[in-house]
């Protein structure tokens, strides 16, 4: 047989066998540094979320929104865009709160606002600016230790830290507390 044919034949012979034993497979465990990458990444990502809370007698609560919301469960976080969060009681009292962002605190039920924060009693229009709020969704009392400023019409008072209790529609002011009083006309 010519040596050139006889080339031929093994050279196909031997990719036939290469192809047919060759299995290329990825590594089984990841490196160290790919497993970090994979731990930073959510698990969940959500945009335009609502979620709603009852009651045992089925009557509203509490409703949340947000832009987006990203979940990290190995780390037991959840990172909320753009959160809202607004406040129910039985009698139609409400309370609006906004945010720039915030978490969620799934361990003890509670929200946690930062970055320009606002509620607002939308009954009377009282206005609460700061730049963190702390919201136990089950008491509803929303709490900072920030410097917060309370506007109601023309007066408004500034205090180191409150405490706002949704549905007693009370705000407790903490140390520092200072105020500047307008005569309603």
């Amino acid at each position: 047989m010519p040596r050139l044919p006889l080339q031929i034949l093994l050279a196909i012979t031997l990719l036939v066998a290469a192809g047919y034993f060759w299995r290329p497979q990825t590594a089984g465990t990841p490196d160290v540094q790919t497993t970090q990458r994979q731990r930073e990444l959510p698990q969940t990502y959500l945009q335009t979320v609502r979620a709603w809370s009852f009651d045992e007698d089925g009557m509203l609560t509490d409703i949340v929104e947000a832009e987006q919301l990203e979940h990290f469960p190995r780390r037991k976080l959840t990172l909320i865009g753009e959160p809202r969060f607004y406040a129910h009681s039985g009698d139609d009292k409400t309370w609006s709160a906004s945010a720039e962002r915030g978490r969620d605190d799934g361990r003890r039920e509670r929200l946690l606002l930062r970055r320009n924060v606002v509620l607002i009693h939308d009954q009377t229009g009282t206005r609460l600016d700061t730049q963190a709020l702390n919201i136990d969704l089950d008491r509803q009392i929303a709490s900072s230790d920030r410097r917060v400023t309370v506007v109601q019409g023309n007066s408004r008072t500034v205090a180191d830290g409150i405490e706002v209790r949704m549905q007693e529609e009370t705000i407790l002011m903490k140390p520092n507390v200072e105020s500047i009083y307008a005569q309603a006309p």
